[in-house]
């Protein structure tokens, strides 16, 4: 996730790093093009989520999938950064099923690409999130209907029915599947 204490981390480790790389003659604009390089490659698996997931929905449903994108970035069940967490797989198969389907569709809408694009930056950022979603880490398609017990529904947008996880009467508890 690219938001400000992110970037903050980034800007202080390129500085060590770049300190410490020049011991090797490793120079700044090299260090500086694999941040930016870091910077890009998670907003571009950020907007490909956003756009294979929710192509055709409303921009708040765009929102609401880029919140849980960021979310599991922030739960030790799920990996740390953007990219880890959208390429995700698992027994059953991927996290978010684009991620699967081969051959890969082609971006067909540009206008929805752009404003992928454009809640992928402004999420990464920290300049725009989803009020009611700051806890969904879980959402499925209106038209099927999963066992999901162990979640808690927060709301539907769109096509989109998101849940966070059910906490037991012990705060500390989180139930697992």
């Amino acid at each position: 996730m690219i938001q400000k204490s992110t970037l903050t981390f980034l800007l202080f480790f390129s500085i060590i790093l770049t300190s410490a790389l020049s011991l090797f003659g490793i120079s700044q604009r090299v260090m500086e093009a694999y941040v930016h390089n870091l910077v890009a490659s998670e907003l571009e698996c950020m907007a490909k989520n956003i756009y294979y997931e929710s192509a055709g929905e409303s921009f708040e449903g765009k929102v609401a999938v880029a919140q849980v994108t960021l979310n599991r970035t922030k739960n030790p069940n799920f990996p740390a950064d953007v990219c880890s967490v959208v390429h995700q797989k698992t027994r059953e198969g991927c996290q978010f099923s684009w991620f699967c389907e081969q051959p890969r569709r082609p971006v067909a809408n540009k206008y929805e690409w752009q404003e992928s694009l454009l809640v992928a930056k402004q999420a990464l950022t920290g300049e725009l999130s989803h009020d009611n979603m700051h806890d969904a880490l879980f959402y499925h398609a209106s038209y099927v209907n999963p066992d999901w017990r162990n979640y808690e529904r927060i709301k539907q947008i769109g096509n989109h029915v998101f849940y966070r996880m059910k906490v037991s009467k012990n705060a500390n508890e989180t139930r697992n599947n």
